[in-house]
């Protein structure tokens, strides 16, 4: 439970890399325990790519996700950021909307600024794709941890880079 708790932070589809990063379990039991998960048909495997899973259903994440406390999400979610980084230390750029998730999600005072240049920079990132709506979805998550800050000079760029994905 604990470990599938841990992939329902890390969405409807989750990497054995990562999970294994942050859970703690050895890759050969976190595998025996995946393949149980899989035989109970709590998660599939992602046709056509090796090393990632997917909850079976909407709902069985949900479950698991709604059970988490507060805190307890919000330091699973700052894990899974670190984690991330190490994971992609050498290129983050192509992950950059992913890490900009996790650590929105645990946005709380000194994590704010960098939640806030990787939501920054992975709109940025989805506008020069064209990927306009990502983009939209990613500056107001910016605009989201940013929200009762008196950074106004952020927020103000966070706008105007809204308004022109818009």
């Amino acid at each position: 439970v604990r470990v599938l708790t841990l992939a329902a932070v890390l969405g409807r589809e989750f990497s054995l890399d990562v999970l294994h990063q942050t859970s703690g379990v050895s890759r050969d039991a976190l595998l025996g325990l995946l393949d149980d998960a899989v035989a109970a048909r709590v998660v599939i495997e992602v046709p056509a790519v090796p090393g990632r899973m997917s909850f079976s259903h909407a709902l069985i994440r949900d479950t698991l996700y709604d059970a988490l406390t507060p805190g307890h999400r919000v330091q699973l979610h700052r894990e899974i950021g670190e984690a991330l980084e190490r994971l992609y230390g050498d290129d983050p750029e192509p992950h950059v909307a992913e890490l900009a998730h996790h650590f929105c999600e645990a946005a709380t005072g000194e994590e704010s600024a960098k939640a806030l240049n990787y939501a920054r920079r992975a709109g940025d990132r989805a506008v020069s794709l064209l990927a306009y709506e990502e983009a939209i979805r990613l500056y107001q998550l910016g605009l989201k941890t940013l929200a009762g800050s008196a950074d106004k000079a952020t927020r103000c760029e966070l706008l105007l880079a809204l308004g022109d994905a818009q």
